[in-house]
């Protein structure tokens, strides 16, 4: 049943809108998977804050207008599902990537990550790294590591200073008991 060019118009609306609001978009391949698959995938991402959808080429390269044809055609050729990534990029890429193993067919081609585009094994590498809380929690321990460090030097300077003291204390007590 084909599409009505307002139809088209909005969808095509609706895509330029996603590329330009959204941090990131990933390209996968999912043919050989079920619409079970589809849909267990697309609630999974919607509770991510993401969204996949199975867009028209046409209408994803027009939508993709600005950017170099020689990247933007690698990433559509074949049956092409856009997942447009919330606030966190890392949680969706590792979500596709969990897919993946449980659908062997279903491939990511590259994505668009703050305008840069980026290779599927570069999304397979971003999936591996931990997430947002985790990176934040050792920078900030790596931060305290210094810090805690200098603390410890200057209580040992002072720990030694206190030992030189009672050890004098401990000869000028001892010294009179044994004259």
């Amino acid at each position: 049943m084909p599409i009505t060019r307002t139809k088209k118009e909005t969808v095509l609306a609706q895509l330029q809108g996603a590329f330009n609001e959204m941090p990131a978009a990933i390209f996968t391949d999912f043919r050989g998977v079920d619409v079970a698959g589809i849909t267990a995938l697309r609630a999974k991402l919607r509770a991510e804050g993401s969204r996949y959808i199975v867009a028209k080429r046409t209408l994803a390269e027009k939508a993709l207008a600005s950017a170099p044809a020689d990247q933007v055609e690698p990433l559509l050729a074949g049956s092409t599902g856009i997942c447009f990534a919330g606030a966190e990029p890392i949680t969706v890429a590792k979500a596709l990537v969990d897919f993946k193993k449980e659908y062997n067919s279903f491939t990511i081609k590259g994505g668009i990550l703050d305008g840069k585009f980026v290779t599927g094994a570069q999304v397979t590498r971003l999936a591996a790294l931990p997430s947002r809380e985790v990176l934040l929690a050792q920078l900030f321990g790596g931060m305290k590591g210094p810090h805690r460090a200098f603390v410890g030097v200057l209580a040992a300077v002072m720990r030694q200073f206190v030992g030189t003291l009672q050890a004098i204390v401990d000869k000028e007590q001892g010294a009179p008991a044994a004259a």
